[in-house]
């Protein structure tokens, strides 16, 4: 059958050859005893379909041959003995060949898929650990920088400030006063939040009262909503300030527009109209307060926009909130004339009512 190998090897071998090498102990042995046919072309003798089936049965069959090929060699040996004695032909064992190859493509992509699933299942513990680690170790790289970086900032603002001080003649503490806190803890900027600290403090004394300007530092919300507000105020002490208790500040459209659908929003200041659709008056002792507020000092208060004001006997805040003023001396020149000056209308105002 030298014809037969050799018809297989130039036409059913072109893909068989591809996957396995053509190996083939009986091609010597049928080389000898078959001669070249003419009744194909190829080569390869086209058996009588009495004798061997239909090519469709032939195909079938080879095909239910390839269902699960353990071995590949062993597996292209017996498509060849079939085509060899006629009965299958290499169409046929071409198509089983194919069918064995797709199989096994397809068993690898699935075993792979498998062995991923596998992989995952066996380290979950491993990948989750890794994961939120990952993230952790982030949030506290980033806790970390994010101190530094205020750590650093407020020791150059304190180093600014005391060489300011030095040049305007003015006295400082650094570390602030402790005993301001509970002095001024029933006043609404000091009776909100955590992590209070008062520090850069400044003493501008005069005469007839007490200033000190200072930085004030709280804490409010938590996790992603943990929010520091830091505020330069202004801070004024006397004894001729008999004042009712009472907070002056800018309105927050949204926040305010709330409280006032439930009945809050502050003390109705209907004669100020234009005064009252930008500043919110809030006080326990509404009545006062409203008596308080005159025409000038309304005025006084919209001079500097932005600003807010709260006093209580003995006691009166001025500051923007959010806002820390700069470190230069003609910044803090400013923000002390400021205090004085709404010092200065207060005054003014309970000598009106004298």
């Amino acid at each position: 059958m030298g014809d037969v190998s050799i018809g297989w090897a130039k036409i059913g071998g072109t893909l068989l050859a591809q996957q396995a090498p053509p190996v083939f102990d009986n091609a010597a042995e049928s080389s000898q005893a078959l001669q070249p046919s003419a009744e194909t072309e190829s080569g390869i003798p086209k058996p009588a379909v009495s004798e061997f089936g239909n090519g469709k049965d032939k195909a079938e069959g080879g095909r239910a041959n390839s269902e699960k090929p353990k071995d590949l060699e062993a597996y292209r040996q017996e498509l060849k003995t079939a085509v060899d004695s006629g009965e299958m032909t290499e169409e046929a064992a071409r198509e089983a060949w194919d069918d064995a190859m797709s199989k096994l493509d397809k068993q690898d992509g699935e075993e792979a898929e498998r062995r991923g699933r596998d992989w995952i299942g066996e380290n979950l513990v491993f990948v989750l650990a890794t994961v939120y680690g990952s993230v952790i170790l982030l949030f506290v790289a980033i806790l970390v920088i994010s101190h530094t970086v205020v750590k650093r900032r407020g020791k150059a603002r304190t180093g600014n400030l005391q060489k300011t001080m030095a040049e305007l003649g003015l006295d400082f503490e650094p570390v602030g006063d402790e005993s301001l806190l509970l002095e001024l803890s029933s006043l609404p900027l000091f009776n909100k939040g955590r992590g209070k600290k008062i520090t850069n403090l400044i003493e501008a004394d005069t005469a007839d009262l007490q200033m000190q300007v200072f930085d004030y530092q709280f804490i409010t919300g938590h996790g992603k909503s943990r929010k520091v507000h830091r505020t330069s105020v202004v801070l004024v002490r006397s004894g001729t300030l008999v004042l009712p208790g009472m907070q002056v500040r800018p309105r927050k459209a949204f926040a305010d527009g709330i409280k006032a659908m439930f009945g809050g929003g502050g003390i109705a200041m209907d004669q100020y109209p234009e005064f009252a659709k930008n500043y919110v008056v809030e006080s326990a002792q509404p009545d006062q307060t409203r008596d308080f507020l005159d025409t000038k000092m309304v005025a006084a208060c919209e001079r500097n926009p932005g600003c807010s004001f709260e006093c209580q006997s003995g006691v009166l805040l001025h500051f923007r909130a959010g806002k820390r003023i700069d470190t230069d001396a003609e910044s803090i020149r400013r923000c002390i004339g400021e205090g004085f000056q709404l010092f200065q209308d207060v005054s003014e105002r309970l000598q009106r009512n004298a």
